[in-house]
């Protein structure tokens, strides 16, 4: 009998411990709840914000450009990356800079997918995907830079053309 009354005693004894020391554990402190409902509802606008905060550029080069250039279409790749849809037009020596603001990424993986669609006069639109993975914690107020080269809509075409189809044997 003795023994069942020492085993209860050290149970709700070490759940009274436990119940003290736990917040201090976690790295909270030991406030009345009514302390605690404005810290959540910081913490719990403080990932909203860092992820809507993402600024990327893209450098993109683009080689084989006639002398009019091309314009670029910039838009989300997948359904993970969200931004606002950019049109830019890249002059004949190929080359831009992209900053893409406010970029959200619901996707585990930290990847940002982009679709890059380039038309170019007498050429049929060419539609290419880039993805880049980004780090975890973005620095404030810093951009995350990615190179991107891509060949234009016309040297594709004037390779295709110079290349003889593949023949079966």
């Amino acid at each position: 009998m003795r023994l069942r009354f020492w085993n209860a005693t050290a149970l709700a004894a070490g759940f009274v411990t436990a119940s003290a020391l736990a917040p201090s554990l976690f790295g909270q402190d030991a406030a009345p709840a009514t302390d605690r409902a404005p810290a959540a509802e910081k913490t719990a606008a403080a990932p909203a914000a860092s992820g809507k905060g993402r600024l990327i550029e893209l450098r993109l080069a683009i080689a084989g450009l006639g002398p009019k250039g091309c314009d670029v279409d910039v838009k989300p790749g997948n359904p993970t990356c969200v931004f606002k849809p950019q049109s830019l037009h890249v002059k004949s020596d190929g080359k831009l800079l992209v900053a893409i603001k406010d970029v959200e990424l619901r996707g585990a993986d930290r990847n940002c997918a982009v679709a890059l669609t380039i038309r170019e006069e007498g050429q049929p639109a060419k539609t290419i995907y880039r993805g880049y993975r980004v780090a975890a914690d973005p620095k404030p107020g810093s951009a995350e830079s990615f190179l991107c080269c891509l060949s234009s809509p016309s040297k594709v075409a004037a390779v295709a053309e110079t290349t003889p189809p593949a023949t079966r044997r």
